[in-house]
């Protein structure tokens, strides 16, 4: 790689244009050092001594340790060397596009150390900040313009060149596209093509044939004689994915060097072209591998007192070994695949669609969506559903669901971040299914909440939930027993705006009794929830002083609120009048001071908070912008308790039962009176507790996972105020999964996430989460530790018990059916797996078949299953190399 450095540079040299350590602005990198700063400055300068000597590079960090950023460090470094360096970043979809997007204007302010950083100058912003282009067509036409200095892509533009009137030809006329979007390319830039490429998750690379992408790409990125870039960087932690053959594959797409090699010589390749370490997560005393906190366990479901499902899961089995024989017979051929069984979908039927996952070939597409035994599974259900009027029992399923709600959410049972599960299925019916089962669940437990805040005999409730937790009847319960007066503040009720959250859901699936708290735009609009939410949401209800943080920060009060003509009518404000209190802005609205300063549940919670809370919020206060923080995190905190957590239920089931009692005064006496009424509960209270959680994770989730300044006040949470569900899924079908998995990160909604594919792999769900149940069993060995490492990487929750309590435990969830044919997949995946772990290590995957093997033993195999274990500590296999 041409360049002002040295060829061969060290992390030393690394460390003086970039920290990556962000807690300490005086690192520097020490020799022999084992932390995860040292090791990413290592891999940036391995990296560099890597493209500089063959122009082809493989960063195959385990998973979570960071390649992202010592990709982005190399970048920084070439553009440093050659300030108009272009460079493109390939991606598998959108989402990690606007990943890389938020994370290079991270690295670029915060660990980048040059005085005067030209990547965050205005006119730095110009010339370095990523345009993304969706089509290869847009990228062209962008790389032409000449304006720019940093691009990205997704692997997915890739798969939909070929237009359907050339589809007779497809393979041909993909080719033929990147061909011609290639020569484009290059007609821009010169003969040098772009100054480097970046593949991130390079594994989507490992098959040379067999489909448009594969054809597309060998067009595209060319041969020894037009190559698309001078200089390939490859990102991926499981490059030999599914086959000893994959890394030589890869590397085949973008350079002729590896053709020296043998196809399977993996410690060759690795050795001359890779860098690959383990990770390892620090703790209160010691640095710790996966080994020593994973936990994996095989949760069992049966047929006890099922006798019906029994039957029908008899019968399907027999129906499938018949199916299989007459397919054999036929010469089908047709091998026992991973797959079966998973589940059907009582929720009504959904369309077909393709995962953007890493495997988009017409089998695994066929398989997400109608596997071997779909129709046959179907059918049956539907002949279940006409003779008993409801679907079968799957147990499956229900063990899923218990294993994801051990505890009522109302109880102080456990920290809330236990209540963060992630589930993995194979085919997108399962994630409905599962989905609106873990919203009946916690529906039951909070409509027992509001039923018992009114005080209604049981009969209510089992009308109720034979409803189907109806809008109508809830009403009609209420009015059997409200006595209630017109409310002090009922024409702020009359004006208030519908607010029915944005969604991409079927109203099957969603939470039925967090449905009450929306006000909606037709139909029965309103209900009591709905009502008591907008009192302590809007600023003209004095109740909306409650959820505002306290005027210091901390413990102070408030002493004015505003009133406003409006029209013939004045109006009281009170919620911008402590805004503007807060952030001391002044105005000429009249101001009225209260008889007495008013606190809010935030001061009063202020005591009670933990001390490494109660110095977080101080710290944030202390900081020279220190109020604009404080009034973003009260943004985030107001909006997840109003919109998404159960605390809703709990603030209206307190205002409720303190409504009941006999009013007197005006309404700042009412304030005060629930103020004094509510105090006593807030100690151990849901309010409470997700208040020193949400303070616990705000800056990295603030940060890293949404992409905010810290001190942005205008931003205003809004992707929170459509999480109202406790259970959500995202699949191929799903959009906008991006506001999924900021909830998902935070202590709010969704607790359980459930996924395709489409979260398998560069997604961070792991700020809370320590729980990951692989409810279908994933393609290959790589795809299931790509699913681990969604929750299994540094800096997050695991990585946070193991500073604070010096101990984890990952939970590793595989659900089975017993008896049946679920357990001997599961037995023969399971198997297979640790077989081949050790080597997936290091990248020396043997070929992994995805056929079960019926005349395996089936008795035995939970023995194979992995417990923490302290003495498997391995060395890196690849090592950064900064010598000659």
């Amino acid at each position: 790689m041409a360049n002002k450095l040295k060829q061969i540079i060290t992390p030393v040299e690394v460390s003086a244009v970039m920290n990556f350590d962000a807690t300490d602005m005086h690192w520097q990198y020490q020799s022999g050092a084992s932390s995860m700063a040292a090791k990413q400055a290592e891999g940036v300068a391995g990296l560099w001594n890597l493209l500089s000597k063959q122009h082809l590079a493989l960063l195959a960090d385990e998973v979570g340790m960071g390649k992202t950023y010592q990709a982005m460090g190399v970048m920084l470094l070439l553009w440093q060397a050659k300030p108009d360096a272009r460079i493109l970043v390939m991606t598998p979809n959108r989402t990690l596009c606007d990943n890389w997007e938020r994370e290079f204007s991270i690295f670029t302010e915060i660990h980048y150390r040059p005085e005067h950083n030209a990547f965050t100058s205005l006119e730095g912003k110009t010339k370095y900040a990523p345009q993304v282009h969706g089509r290869l067509a847009e990228l062209a036409a962008a790389v032409e313009k000449k304006s720019h200095h940093f691009y990205l892509t997704s692997i997915h533009s890739l798969s939909g060149l070929v237009p359907p009137d050339e589809k007779e030809d497809a393979l041909n006329a993909a080719a033929s596209y990147g061909v011609l979007y290639r020569q484009q390319i290059k007609q821009s830039l010169g003969k040098g093509g772009f100054d480097l490429i970046i593949i991130d998750e390079a594994h989507y690379f490992r098959n040379r044939s067999g489909s448009q992408r594969a054809a597309a790409a060998q067009a595209f990125f060319g041969d020894a004689q037009d190559r698309l870039g001078s200089n390939v960087l490859l990102l991926t932690a499981t490059p030999n994915h599914s086959a000893s053959r994959n890394l030589y594959d890869i590397f085949s797409y973008f350079s002729d060097m590896p053709k020296r090699y043998a196809e399977d010589d993996v410690r060759a390749l690795m050795n001359d072209f890779a860098i690959r370490r383990l990770r390892k997560m620090q703790g209160r005393e010691s640095s710790h591998s996966k080994y020593e906190y994973r936990h994996e366990r095989a949760s069992i479901s049966s047929f006890t007192n099922k006798m019906d499902a029994e039957l029908f899961f008899a019968l399907y089995q027999k129906q499938l070994v018949v199916q299989l024989d007459k397919e054999k017979k036929a010469g089908g051929g047709r091998r026992m695949l991973y797959g079966y069984l998973e589940g059907f979908e009582s929720t009504g039927s959904t369309v077909s669609e393709r995962d953007n996952s890493s495997d988009e070939e017409g089998q695994i597409h066929n398989d997400f969506n109608h596997a071997p035994d779909s129709a046959l599974l179907n059918n049956l259900t539907r002949q279940f559903h006409d003779i008993y009027h409801r679907f079968p029992d799957h147990p499956k399923y229900d063990a899923l669901v218990d294993a994801c709600f051990t505890s009522d959410p109302f109880k102080q049972s456990q920290p809330l971040h236990c209540s963060k599960h992630l589930v993995f299925v194979r085919r997108i019916p399962s994630v409905r299914e599962i989905t609106q089962r873990i919203n009946a669940r916690y529906d039951e437990i909070m409509a027992e909440r509001l039923m018992n805040v009114w005080q209604l005999p049981a009969k209510s409730l089992a009308e109720w939930r034979e409803s189907g937790w109806s809008r109508d009847i809830f009403v009609k319960l209420l009015s059997e027993k409200s006595n209630e007066k017109p409310d002090f503040d009922e024409h702020m009720l009359e004006d208030g705006e519908t607010d029915e959250p944005e969604t991409d859901n079927d109203l099957k699936l969603s939470s039925k009794i967090a449905e009450l708290f929306v006000m909606k735009k037709t139909g029965l609009r309103s209900t009591d929830c709905a009502n008591v939410s907008l009192r302590f949401r809007r600023p003209e209800s004095l109740f909306s002083l409650f959820l505002e943080p306290a005027l210091d920060g901390t413990t102070g009060t408030y002493h004015y609120h505003y009133r406003k003509e409006s029209g013939e009518r004045q109006r009281d404000s009170y919620g911008d009048a402590a805004r503007d209190a807060r952030l001391q802005q002044s105005t000429s609205t009249q101001k009225i001071k209260y008889i007495t300063a008013l606190p809010t549940a935030w001061g009063l919670m202020f005591h009670e908070l933990p001390r490494p809370a109660k110095q977080q919020l101080i710290k944030w206060r202390d900081q020279p912008n220190g109020m604009a923080i404080i009034e973003n995190f009260a943004n985030y905190l107001r909006t997840g308790y109003l919109f998404a957590s159960p605390v809703i239920i709990e603030l209206y089931c307190w205002f409720t039962e303190f409504n009941r009692r006999p009013q007197i005064g005006e309404v700042q006496q009412r304030y005060q009176h629930f103020v004094e009424w509510v105090t006593p509960k807030l100690n151990g209270s849901l309010m409470l507790r997700y208040f020193v959680a949400a303070i616990e994770t705000f800056e990295t989730l603030c940060v890293k996972i949404v992409g905010q300044k810290l001190d942005n006040t205008q931003y205003t949470w809004r992707e929170f105020t459509s999480l109202s569900s406790p259970g959500w899924y995202a699949s191929g079908q799903s959009q906008n999964r991006e506001r999924l998995i900021r909830g998902f990160n935070s202590p709010f909604f969704p607790n359980v996430l459930v996924a395709t594919s489409v979260l398998q792999e560069g997604v961070n769900l792991h700020l809370q989460c320590h729980q990951v149940h692989h409810y279908g069993i994933a393609w290959t060995p790589g795809d299931n530790e790509q699913r681990n490492g969604r929750v299994d990487r540094l800096f997050g929750r695991i990585n946070t018990m193991l500073q604070v309590q010096g101990a984890a435990e990952m939970i590793i969830n595989y659900p089975y059916l017993a008896g049946t044919f679920d357990q001997d997949q599961l037995a023969s995946f399971i198997r297979h797996k640790h077989s081949v772990e050790d080597k997936l290590d290091s990248c020396e995957l043997e070929d992994f078949d995805s056929e079960i093997d019926i005349q395996e033993d089936p008795q035995g195999w939970q023995k194979w299953l992995r417990q923490p274990c302290k003495d498997k500590d391995k060395e890196d296999p690849y090592p950064a190399k900064f010598d000659q």
